[in-house]
Parts: C-alpha cells; structure tokens; sequence
C-alpha cells in the first residue's frame, strides 16, 4: 500500500544521472560554474548601474564602491569561467601555477588600474573644491593603483 503512494511522486522526480563518477563531477562543475558565472554577470551589472547614478551625486566613496562590486562580478565571471586554469589533469604543475599567477596578474593589473583612474578623479573634484584633504586621499588612491598595476606587471617575469 505505501509502494502505491510513491508511484505518482516518482513520476515527477528526474531519473537518477547515470555514468562514471568522474563525468558526474565534471557534469556537477559545469552546472554550477556556469550558474554562479551568471550571478558574477548580475553582480557586474548591478554594479554598473550602481555607478552610473553614484556619478551624478558626486560622491567618490560611493563610485568606488559601486565599482569595486562591478569588477568583483566580472572577476566571479572571469574566475568560473577560466576553471580549466584550475585543472590538476596536466602532469605539469609548473604550468598550473604559472596560469593561476597570470590569471592573477591580468586581474591585479586590471584593478589597479582602476583604482589609479579613480584616484585621478577623486584628485580632480578635490581640485575643484579646494579640499586639502580629498586631494590627498585621491593621490594616495591614485599612487596605490600605480604601484598595483607596476607589480602586476612585473609578475610574469617572475613566474615563467
């Protein structure tokens, strides 16, 4: 009599996957790194528009951050989508390491480069309200991002 109760709930139940574990694993990977590539791309995006109305309120506190969330969306969606950098299939763990560092590199360049145009506008506002203060903040912010994309760029040379 209970058998007769789950034959309708095991009509709408999936089939259990079927195969070796190994492609299951990768089948799971793939599902879930696309999925969470997505939410990056949403994160992005909503960082984005998030910058696109803090720039009208001129506030440098608020622009950073609506940017910061916007670089960290496209960083999830770089990040998921390169896993095969990640791959422990290759007999070489030279070359693993060597892609994980410049994945590493391309992105700190990235950042830093961001964060010195930011410091370069946060410098001009303060310029144009004679704002001792915020001049120096946005050239501290400027001078962290030039030294970020110097170190990135270097990296490589020690890697390879």
């Amino acid at each position: 009599m209970l058998s007769e109760l789950f034959v309708p709930i095991a009509a709408f139940l999936p089939a259990p996957p079927a195969g070796a574990p190994a492609q299951l694993a990768q089948d799971g990977i793939n599902f879930f790194g696309r999925w969470i590539a997505n939410i990056g791309g949403i994160v992005a995006f909503i960082g984005a528009i998030k910058f696109a109305l803090s720039i009208k309120s001129d506030e440098a506190r608020e622009q950073l951050q609506a940017i910061l969330i916007m670089v960290s969306g496209f960083m999830i969606r770089a990040a998921v989508r390169n896993l095969g950098i990640f791959s422990l299939t290759t007999t070489d763990a030279n070359t693993i390491f060597n892609n994980i560092m410049l994945f590493i590199s391309a992105w700190t360049r990235r950042v830093g480069a961001l964060a010195a145009m930011l410091g370069a506008i946060m410098f001009a506002f303060s310029i144009k309200d004679e704002n001792a203060g915020n001049k120096v903040n946005g050239l501290r912010t400027f001078a962290a991002g030039a030294i970020c994309m110097a170190v990135s760029t270097i990296l490589p040379i020690f890697v390879t």
